[in-house]
């Protein structure tokens, strides 16, 4: 595979996972602080939605969107990029979970802790981390098992639109159940210490079957929608290299539209910061004169 295909393979994972993360924060507005208050407190159903607050569900709704915006790209590109590396499968779906459970836990639990409306410091960021990182281990080994055992049963249907999307939703189901046990035990650790169950009360089969079929599905469902966009992002990255190769000015273009998309971003911060500071009034020059 050239460099040019691979660099295509990669962006368009980490399109998949941009996708994905819109669709999963969506639905984990909701549904996560729900998971998370059966997982940790072991709540019933019935009690964890009528705990459910409408207006913390709108803030939350920033907080999956900005962590989403980083978790999900990010392990689907360094999947791919784990693929180029000559590693036996299991040892390189074990390094992808190392890697994206190291860099992305303090991002996992500082969005825990906001969706059960618990402090954040940095002393706990890194909280429950060897649990963590046993469930992505498993989630990175099943991913690489069971997405080539997939294609090996069909690759003519693994290579079609539909195809993709059924087993990248099989593939992320199947690795969510599989990892499971460590997402309770990572549950487990996670409990508040005025509230913490003793280890026999806190697995329950019932308990652990609801909070897992939950999450699982809201994963696969946002990867396998997430999927769609893949083919169509690797085209255009194809086309945009073809005419950059053809037009190399047009590098320059891009980092100044870079840089001028930061530079607006910067004057918008200013000017909010502005507003704020004067009470929501904007302060208007002695000389500046509306024109009708």
């Amino acid at each position: 595979m050239s460099q040019q295909d691979f660099m295509g393979r990669v962006i368009g994972a980490a399109s998949q996972g941009a996708v994905g993360a819109v669709v999963a924060a969506s639905l984990s507005a909701v549904t996560e602080p729900l998971v998370n208050n059966m997982l940790v407190n072991r709540a019933t159903l019935r009690q964890a939605v009528k705990e459910l607050d409408p207006n913390k569900i709108r803030s939350y709704l920033n907080t999956t969107l900005a962590t989403n915006f980083i978790k999900f790209p990010f392990f689907e590109a360094t999947n791919i990029i784990m693929q180029g590396i000559d590693l036996p499968p299991t040892l390189r779906g074990a390094a992808l979970g190392s890697v994206f459970c190291t860099i992305t836990l303090p991002i996992t639990n500082y969005r825990f802790r906001k969706s059960m409306n618990l402090p954040v410091t940095p002393g706990n960021l890194y909280q429950a981390y060897p649990p963590t990182v046993l469930r992505d281990i498993i989630y990175g080994i099943a991913r690489n098992k069971v997405s080539a055992l997939l294609i090996a049963i069909n690759p003519t249907f693994a290579n079609s639109m539909l195809g993709r999307v059924v087993n990248m939703f099989t593939t992320v189901v199947a690795a969510c159940v599989l990892s499971a046990p460590g997402n309770e035990l990572r549950g487990y650790c996670l409990q508040p210490a005025d509230r913490r169950q003793s280890f026999g009360d806190f697995f329950q089969p019932a308990k652990f079957i609801r909070s897992t079929s939950v999450g699982a599905i809201i994963m696969g469902i946002s990867l396998a929608i997430g999927t769609l966009a893949t083919p169509q992002v690797e085209k255009l990255v194809g086309v945009l290299k073809e005419y950059l190769a053809k037009n190399p000015v047009s590098y320059v273009l891009v980092v100044l539209f870079v840089l001028q998309q930061i530079l607006q971003m910067r004057r918008q911060s200013e000017l909010v910061d502005a507003v704020r500071s004067q009470g929501g009034r904007l302060a208007i020059a002695p000389d500046a004169k509306a024109k009708c």
